[in-house]
């Protein structure tokens, strides 16, 4: 479901706007993303959330009963980014190469996009206040991409494309060194939150490749 929000001084203009159950969501989410940002999850109210939404309380608490029922919904929305999806597809085919190659792209482009950078810094932030919105985050964004990429290395390993005999570390360890100081300029560079480079991207997975090809038994091909 994509994420899109009526601005709240159209949405006042002549008589309300009629929504959908899904358009609604969308709309409340959209909010609660841009209210999350500018203020912070302890700063945020579920009345801030709703004039953002261009909604009443009453509409709001209709559909989230809480601010962390609310986070909760909208890290799952941005958790099941499509291209992430696609590693929980057990129909894959090719080389182990080459599906490495798709795998790993996939998790840098979800967890290196703006949207979830700022959610990262969100949560890295408020961890100290807010433990439960942190442990939260961690369980439905990079928790679940270590998850979904380890699940992956099992099916590849039960079906003879790789060695791989603790699916779990591994995928966190190669995670870990494709993303690495990317990840943290990301998070630090405020400024400019745009992903990095398509080209650098590549080339780093083609050199983790490379690094653990030996022990992977990946061919050469």
């Amino acid at each position: 479901m994509e994420l899109t929000k009526i601005p709240a001084e159209k949405a006042r203009l002549g008589r309300p706007q009629v929504l959908s159950d899904d358009e609604r969501i969308a709309q409340i989410l959209a909010a609660a993303g841009e209210v999350f940002k500018r203020i912070g999850y302890s700063g945020a109210t579920m009345e801030k959330i709703a004039a953002e939404a261009g909604m009443s309380k009453r509409t709001l608490y209709q559909n989230f009963p809480d601010k962390l029922t609310l986070l909760s919904a909208l890290l799952k929305c941005c958790d099941s980014n499509p291209l992430l999806q696609s590693l929980a597809e057990e129909d894959f085919s090719g080389p182990a190469r080459d599906v490495l190659r798709r795998s790993l792209f996939e998790i840098a482009g979800h967890i290196l996009a703006p949207s979830q950078t700022c959610l990262t810094r969100l949560a890295m932030v408020e961890a100290p206040t807010s433990p439960e919105m942190s442990r939260l985050f961690y369980e439905n964004a990079l928790g679940g991409v270590v998850a979904f990429f380890a699940r992956r290395l099992r099916l590849m390993a039960e079906r003879g494309m790789i060695r791989c005999e603790d699916p779990d570390r591994v995928a966190d360890f190669l995670i870990g060194a494709l993303i690495g100081h990317v990840h943290l300029r990301q998070l630090t560079n405020v400024q400019d939150p745009l992903p990095p480079a398509c080209d650098e991207i590549v080339a780093r997975i083609e050199a983790l490749i490379a690094l653990v090809a030996p022990a992977m038994q990946l061919a050469e091909a």
